[in-house]
């Protein structure tokens, strides 16, 4: 009875009262043993009894979940106890312990013998449940600066690592920029080389023309003989003839490649013969590439629609089209000439109305693209070219271009024996 008296008097719930008091409240206290592991109270029953710890250990736990651990001295199962509420958790022995209980039965007789006793124990349980939400809150406080802290630290990192995004991007963009403009200048080259080709010959013309022309002007000084004059005259007026007709050609070159130029730097559209665009600038690819890789020969078969319509179109975009194509083609055959000795280049060009659609196909029977690589051909910086030999960004553009049109661009291909590009324009 002493041993538990002096254990009351040590517990929140019933330390300050007298010892009279507490030899009553000892004698409604009961022993209670438990081994080690031993469920106590089990949460969702109902809180008929009291415990306090003399020895060992108990956890206050969820399921697996543990909440808390009490120790000689610490009281359970009070909350239910007092508001015939059942129990919130449930209590399990870590260690052998002993434990002294209090029955509902026993308290209330307790409770009409003194009941100053029922209000010490409330005030007690509720100091506790102050202590508790103190230092629930000054966990909370602690917690919500922690959790401040490291959302401060995230939000800088994150600020961190969107500036060093938003750099990439900019140097990405930038290094794309300089790409296309790479692109650009490669077009404008082969193109430039084409109309060169073309130009030269009629200068040349021109150039050998005013040559002999100058000798018979000085034949036709010099001579005295009426019939010497009138046949140095006579052949002056050809060369005069042969330069004014070559001349005229070169200067049809230029209109004509003026022509596609005028108002279309910008995209401008207006209505445009396709099959003529396409014509004119397989000519000037072929001829280009064939400057730059001598000796290349390549059997074209053009089948082109002569009555197709005119559509509403950006010349200078379409003719980057087909010069895309077109030297794509001659690449890709020339490639396979150098590993075939007895190869044969074809390129077949095909216009056709179908579904009011112009539809344009450009097949050769090159090296081909494999199956896996025929969905990326369109994507920007693809290339199974050597390095040095593409950026990757011309079909890019080739396809960024015939959606502008309204129109479509796929790509078939068998490896080994060729590929084959289509082309489709809306008519209206």
């Amino acid at each position: 009875m002493d041993d538990l008296r002096n254990i009351l008097a040590k517990t929140d719930l019933f330390s300050g009262l007298s010892q009279e008091d507490l030899d009553t409240v000892a004698k409604a206290f009961s022993e209670k043993k438990v081994e080690k592991d031993q469920e106590i109270l089990v949460k969702g029953e109902s809180g008929q009894t009291l415990f306090i710890i003399e020895s060992g250990s108990t956890k206050v736990h969820d399921g697996e979940a543990q909440i808390a651990q009490l120790n000689a001295g610490d009281f359970f199962g009070e909350m239910a106890f007092f508001d015939n509420s059942p129990r919130s958790m449930s209590v399990t022995s870590i260690s052998p312990c002993t434990l002294y209980k209090l029955e509902k039965s026993d308290f209330q007789t307790l409770f009409q013998q003194r009941p100053h006793v029922l209000q010490h124990m409330v005030s007690a349980i509720t100091n506790r449940i102050r202590r508790q939400n103190d230092r629930i809150i000054s966990d909370l406080k602690n917690r919500e600066a922690e959790l401040k802290s490291l959302v401060d630290k995230r939000t800088a990192d994150l600020a961190q690592r969107n500036d060093e995004l938003s750099k990439a991007l900019t140097e990405l963009k930038n290094a794309q920029d300089q790409l296309i403009q790479q692109e650009k200048l490669a077009s404008l080259g082969q193109l430039t080389a084409g109309i060169a080709h073309e130009i030269k010959n009629p200068l040349n013309f021109v150039t050998n023309f005013a040559k002999l022309s100058f000798e018979l002007i000085d034949e036709l000084i010099t001579s005295e003989n009426p019939k010497e004059r009138e046949e140095s005259g006579d052949f002056l007026r050809q060369n005069l003839n042969k330069i004014y007709e070559h001349g005229s050609r070169a200067d049809n070159i230029v209109k004509g490649m003026l022509e596609h130029t005028r108002a279309n730097s910008e995209g401008k559209r207006q209505p445009e013969d396709i099959n003529q665009i396409c014509e004119q600038f397989l000519k000037i690819a072929q001829e280009s590439f064939v400057l730059s890789n001598p000796g290349f020969e390549v059997e074209v078969d053009s089948q082109l629609d002569k009555s197709l319509p005119m559509i509403e179109a950006a010349s200078l975009d379409i003719s980057k089209v087909f010069l895309n194509l077109f030297t794509n083609a001659f690449y890709s055959m020339n490639e396979k000439k150098e590993s075939d000795h007895g190869y044969h280049a074809k390129l077949k060009v095909e216009s056709k109305l179908a579904d009011e659609k112009l539809v344009f196909t450009v097949s050769d029977n090159g090296l081909g693209i494999q199956q896996e690589n025929i969905s990326k051909v369109f994507n920007p910086f693809f290339t199974t070219k050597p390095t040095g030999k593409g950026t990757g960004l011309g079909l890019s553009i080739t396809h960024d271009i015939m959606k502008s049109h309204g129109g479509y661009i796929r790509c078939t291909s068998n490896q080994g024996k060729g590929a084959e590009f289509t082309l489709e324009f809306p008519v209206s």
